[in-house]
């Protein structure tokens, strides 16, 4: 009788391929070391904290001191008749961690103005909270109490169709954004020593065909930027029209076939071409960094400062 083959583990890689691609191996690991408070086990709160664990957080812990009531039967996933009467953190804690092996959780079933009140220090080891249908009374004194300790609170509140999300926190730090307009630091406008160099180094005039039409373009822009600005009392351009006189300049730089007449495919040229007017941006510190620069906790490091705000102070000085 044949005996079935073992099926082979499914990789990390693999099974959080579509989010690896949204936020990457960093933001995963992020994610993987995280360690999440979910208070009040609610229809709501379980689908947050199941969206949590399916990309793989790295730990939960679910605080709720009800039972399970039949009313939670009609509108949790998570919860069936045979969790009546049970703990809702124990039942809600065990049936997540059935969905991701890989993710480690407790349940703590304490009121949680009794933790706010007794254990304050309870929620320092959480990366964030998650407080779902609670009241005033007890978000207000949550509040303060996260603030106090840099622990991120996200409120969460549903009517039906209905919803509310409420955050709450003294900074959130987001290094690798990913933005849309990134735009390539290339300091021709102050290009160092070595750029220089480099460039001045290669002579267009005497390199045969193959080796013309693999100059990089970084190389052709600058080749004709700094012929450009010869021209214009070394002045470096900023208007359209100045940017225009510069990619005639390339594109006079194109050889022309002996045998056809007409110019070359050269590519490289073209690159460079399609890709003047934002390789020509002005050296300088953004505005958005140019503002983290000048922030108070960048100026005034103490005891309780993040990494983050100690790497910028080094790199202001």
């Amino acid at each position: 009788m044949s005996q079935e083959p073992t099926p082979k583990p499914i990789s990390k890689s693999t099974r959080y391929d579509r989010q690896l691609r949204l936020w990457g191996d960093k933001g995963q690991a992020t994610l993987e070391s995280a360690h999440v408070c979910l208070i009040n086990a609610s229809a709501i709160g379980s689908e947050t904290l199941k969206n949590l664990v399916l990309p793989g957080v790295g730990k939960i812990t679910v605080v709720d001191s009800n039972k399970v009531m039949g009313r939670d039967l009609g509108n949790n996933f998570f919860l069936d008749q045979d969790s009546l009467g049970l703990s809702r953190a124990d039942r809600v804690k065990e049936l997540l961690l059935e969905i991701n092996e890989e993710v480690t959780g407790e349940s703590v079933a304490t009121d949680i103005n009794t933790l706010i009140n007794e254990n304050p220090e309870f929620f320092k080891q959480f990366s964030v909270v998650i407080a779902t249908q609670v009241s005033e009374g007890i978000s207000l004194p949550l509040s303060r109490l996260l603030w106090s300790q840099r622990v991120p609170l996200i409120l969460v509140k549903s009517y039906g169709f209905i919803g509310s999300i409420r955050v709450a926190t003294p900074e959130h730090c987001i290094v690798e954004a990913k933005p849309d307009n990134a735009l390539e630091d290339l300091r021709f406008d102050k290009p160092f020593i070595e750029l220089e160099t480099h460039v001045n180094s290669v002579e267009l005039d005497k390199l045969d065909k193959t080796e013309h039409e693999h100059v990089p373009y970084l190389v052709l822009i600058y080749k004709y930027l700094q012929k450009w600005s010869e021209q214009n009392g070394g002045r470096y351009p900023s208007k359209y029209k100045e940017k225009k006189e510069v990619k005639e300049l390339i594109r006079q730089g194109i050889r022309i076939n002996p045998e056809t007449g007409g110019p070359e495919a050269e590519e490289n040229f073209e690159e460079a071409m399609n890709n003047l007017n934002t390789a020509l941006t002005e050296t300088k510190v953004p505005s958005n960094i140019d503002t983290i620069l000048k922030d108070d906790n960048c100026e005034q490091l103490t005891a309780q400062s993040t990494p983050f705000w100690i790497l910028t102070a080094a790199l202001k000085k």
